[in-house]
């Protein structure tokens, strides 16, 4: 049975009681229903015992079970905003359409082209929050694009205590400003004042019921949940066009040059991309000049890293089964090797200084159209470096391939007439 308090108080969820200072004690699963993820897909065995199927591989969880919901408090701290440099004009539009949004309790959606900077553009609606003593979540889905946003809040907030969540690193008791993966909301029940959930259509959040629902479960009552990425898709555009939430585009990246527009290199045959690859990095080795290469597959970007090497072209590879991603991004951006192959791991969250990219079959169903606008946005972030050539090789031009030129070129002309 849930209690009444619940309707105000923020809670850690715990399925082992811990002290007797908890603030209410639910059944875990129930027949219909799941009080951890919120599922109704719900497993009756042979014994009458119900299961929930979805969260089962956080932990065994059944109706024999008992969820244990404790308070956490912060200390209120003097929270500040440390920069050494100026928003542009569109930042500080993006910084207070989402200040605004937040003081009127009204959720939003901002789209802000690769380059942006729109993580500086949560600055202040963060400050304004910490310092009525909200709880706030920065949410990402992608641990290594996790880590590398947490690490510019540390330097930027420096008497804020924060913390980064994700598996296997969970401490976060004292912490005013939490980074978490979705997946680590599962122990949060009404807890955060402000969501900031960043990349909303990656994976492996985009089109996930289940990582949805914990958002949904750690947002307080009044809480306010503010969603950004460079793309829109799905739900959100619906959302959008029938206004249901608000929403502000940014088409302007900090330096206000254009984002750069792929070329389409057709080929007769797919699997026949190595030929031209080759001319296209031997230029590149003359300018010594950095290439990411995209690929759809593990196993494709394992054999292009082993055709490179026989013939003596020092590169890498990265993947989501690497287990040493960021040494391998550590050694791309101090230039150890030109050319790194990558699965869309690197399609977004990452900047390197001054390179170019290529996709392998581009016509992949792999690369969405959100996903080449991303992979595209790797290249010119720099205002010394804002120039670069994003190259498609495919047998055919696929509609995504089409529509992610078609929305870069848009946004460009946008930009222009700012």
């Amino acid at each position: 049975m849930i209690s009444s308090i619940s309707k105000g108080a923020t809670m850690i969820e715990k399925l082992y009681k811990t002290g007797n200072d908890f603030i209410e004690k639910v059944t875990a699963v129930t027949e219909g229903r799941c009080n951890r993820c919120l599922s109704s897909n719900i497993y009756r065995d042979e014994h009458g015992n119900y299961s929930c199927l979805d969260c089962y591989k956080y932990g065994e969880i059944n109706d024999k079970m008992v969820i244990y919901r404790y308070s956490r408090k912060v200390n209120n701290i003097n929270h500040r905003v440390d920069l050494d440099y100026k928003l542009t004009k569109q930042q500080v539009l993006g910084s207070k359409f989402l200040l605004n949004c937040y003081e009127s309790k009204q959720s939003a959606f901002l789209q802000a082209v690769c380059g942006a900077g729109k993580t500086e553009m949560t600055y202040q609606v963060i400050l304004a929050a910490l310092r009525e003593n909200k709880k706030v979540c920065f949410i990402l889905p992608r641990i290594e694009v996790l880590k590398e946003v947490s690490k510019r809040f540390i330097k930027c907030f420096p008497k804020t205590n924060i913390s980064v969540l994700f598996e296997g690193h969970k401490n976060f008791q004292d912490a005013n400003l939490l980074f978490s993966t979705p997946q680590q909301l599962i122990c949060f029940f009404r807890e955060f004042n402000l969501l900031i959930l960043d990349e909303v259509d990656a994976f492996p959040y985009a089109k996930n019921p289940f990582l949805k629902r914990l958002v949904e479960k750690s947002l307080k009552r009044n809480g306010v949940i503010l969603y950004m990425s460079a793309t829109v898709s799905g739900d959100f555009k619906e959302m959008i066009d029938n206004k249901t939430i608000k929403y502000l585009s940014v088409p302007s990246r900090y330096h206000r040059k254009s984002l750069i527009v792929p070329v389409f290199k057709r080929l007769k045959k797919a699997k026949n991309y190595f030929k031209p690859l080759l001319i296209f990095l031997n230029t590149n080795i003359e300018k010594q000049r950095q290439t990411l290469i995209f690929v759809p597959s593990i196993k494709l970007g394992n054999e292009l890293k082993t055709r490179l090497k026989e013939i003596d072209i020092d590169c890498n590879f990265i993947s989501s089964k690497s287990i040493d991603k960021n040494r391998i991004i550590k050694e791309f951006r101090n230039i150890d090797y030109l050319f790194l192959i990558s699965t869309t791991v690197l399609e977004r969250g990452v900047t390197f200084a001054d390179i170019d990219c290529v996709v392998l079959y581009a016509d992949h169903k792999v690369f969405s159209k959100e996903t080449l606008i991303q992979i595209s946005g790797r290249v010119g972030r720099k205002l010394e470096y804002s120039q670069g050539n994003v190259i498609f090789y495919s047998e055919y031009v696929s509609s995504n391939m089409k529509r992610s030129k078609s929305e870069i070129q848009l946004m460009n002309k946008r930009n222009s007439e700012l």
